[in-house]
């Protein structure tokens, strides 16, 4: 008795559960796009060759005696990104995932016609902050700042 009440109050109010049917789906469509907008906005060239620094650049061996083996990065960058024309700065952060620990790392970068180059960087593990690019010979203490 008690499943055809419900049958015939969902009739009644059809109108309703179809108007908060669609808008859900709705607010979930524009979350999925704007995720997806976002993601791939923060993540253009600069960010691409701040990326490839930290896992196979001059920041690689750094990295890797940190947190191992990198296996990825995490969804959010930020910082400021400027460009006029040719040149251009960005300063991005993001977090580092690594086989062993994470970390986050802070890229300086500068713009020269099309190309993005690093300038530098802070790489963060476990509160302790170590330079990038470190000077050869790499050892678990030698670019500490702090």
């Amino acid at each position: 008795m008690a499943d055809w009440a419900a049958v015939r109050m969902l009739r009644r109010h059809r109108q309703w559960a179809i108007l908060i049917t669609a808008a859900v789906g709705l607010l979930v469509a524009a979350g999925a796009v704007t995720l997806t907008v976002v993601e791939n906005v923060s993540k253009g060239p600069a960010y691409q060759k701040a990326a490839d620094y930290v896992r196979s650049g001059r920041g690689s061996g750094l990295t890797r005696m940190q947190l191992g083996a990198v296996l990825g990065f995490g969804l959010a960058v930020t910082g400021p990104i400027s460009e006029n024309g040719n040149s251009g700065r960005a300063d991005l952060s993001f977090d580092v995932h690594g086989n062993w620990r994470s970390g986050r790392v802070k890229i300086t970068e500068v713009k020269h016609g099309s190309r993005w180059f690093v300038t530098g960087g802070v790489l963060t593990v476990d509160g302790k902050r170590f330079q990038m690019p470190c000077v050869p010979p790499i050892s678990p203490t030698s670019c500490l700042l702090s």
